[in-house]
């Protein structure tokens, strides 16, 4: 009895000081391996620094794209906007040769149609008539065909899809090309497969052309032939300031599939407000004063190829359609996020 009574009294005191020397040496042990990974993941500088956020600005920010903190005015990361002075030197002939070529055009173009009437100013007070189309651009030439540029996540070193844009025999455009959704495993990418074209007519010395002639219509109007996939339109309306650089509207363009022409008429009012793609809480209607360019995007999350072709992109007035904007608004209190 009296040994049992002496066991218990001291056992106690034997497992403590036994599992503290434990814990002393998985203790030590885990610091050993800590400091080893960590040295190895110092001496290891191939993917280690991808999972690190740059900081860029005053207060730390990263590099995500806000008015605040661009790290560049492309928004791209890697993206240098630079030109050492020797690249710039040998452009030049070449800049001056094309710019030149261009303005010379334009001059030419505003001196031949000099005339009493003015088409813009007779369409703000009413005399664009029902029913009234307007075709704007073709694709029957290499030269309208070279004013649409091209575009997909593989070009970004992002993904896997590929597109064209070529003339066909009938003398449209066929944009075409394969969506692969499958990610790039770099630990930057979360999302992949993608492809778009878009409207890039500028002026000389790369001034922007607005599409203001479109204000006194009211349906966008496309005649296409696709192939049963959903795209989406987008009316880009970058301004001046960095924060509007991402701004465009947006609305889906439904193919049918198959061997027929499709019309489709999409009401400027139906056109939603989106930023890099994603649409805004804060909605209004799109401004076509502002607006320099106009795409066509494919993002369905649907592997495989696929096939839009393309006759012409124009304009249509309807008198009847009266609607202003198709969405709810709201009017935002006087202190919000967006300022005052």
């Amino acid at each position: 009895m009296i040994s049992n009574f002496t066991g218990r009294l001291l056992l106690p005191k034997f497992r403590n000081k036994l599992c503290a020397f434990f814990s002393k040496e998985s203790t030590s042990s885990n610091s050993l391996a800590k400091s080893k990974t960590n040295s190895e993941l110092e001496g290891y500088t191939g993917k280690s620094n991808l999972l690190e956020k740059k900081k860029v600005g005053v207060f730390g920010t990263s590099t995500v794209p806000i008015n605040t903190n661009f790290p560049n005015p492309k928004g791209v990361i890697g993206y240098d906007p630079d030109f050492s002075v020797k690249e710039l030197v040998a452009e030049l002939p070449n800049t001056r040769k094309t710019q030149g070529a261009k303005l010379a055009e334009e001059i030419k173009d505003a001196f031949s149609n000099i005339s009493i009437e003015k088409p813009e100013l007779l369409e703000d007070i009413g005399f664009v008539r029902h029913n009234e189309a307007r075709v704007e651009y073709k694709f029957d030439t290499s030269e309208k065909l070279d004013l649409w540029k091209i575009g997909c996540d593989s070009d970004w070193k992002e993904g896997f899809s590929t597109c064209s844009l070529v003339n066909s025999d009938r003398g449209t455009a066929v944009f075409s090309g394969n969506i692969s959704t499958r990610v790039l495993k770099d630990g930057r990418v979360e999302r992949a497969g993608w492809a778009s074209m878009k409207l890039e007519d500028r002026k000389s010395f790369n001034r922007k052309k607005f599409l203001s002639k479109w204000r006194n219509f009211s349906h966008l109007l496309l005649k296409v032939r696709g192939d049963g996939r959903s795209y989406k339109i987008m009316l880009h309306s970058p301004l001046s300031m960095d924060f509007t650089w991402g701004d465009s509207f947006s609305h889906p363009l439904h193919t049918h599939g198959g061997p027929y022409w499709q019309y489709e008429k999409i009401p400027f009012s139906k056109f939603f407000h989106t930023v890099a793609g994603r649409i805004q809480d804060r909605q209004y209607r799109v401004n076509l004063e502002d607006t320099s360019s106009i795409g066509i995007v494919l993002m369905d999350r649907i592997d495989g190829d696929f096939k839009l072709e393309i006759d012409y992109i124009g304009v249509y007035n309807d008198t009847t359609h009266v609607e202003d904007f198709a969405y709810e608004t709201y009017t935002l209190p006087v202190f919000n996020t967006h300022g005052f």
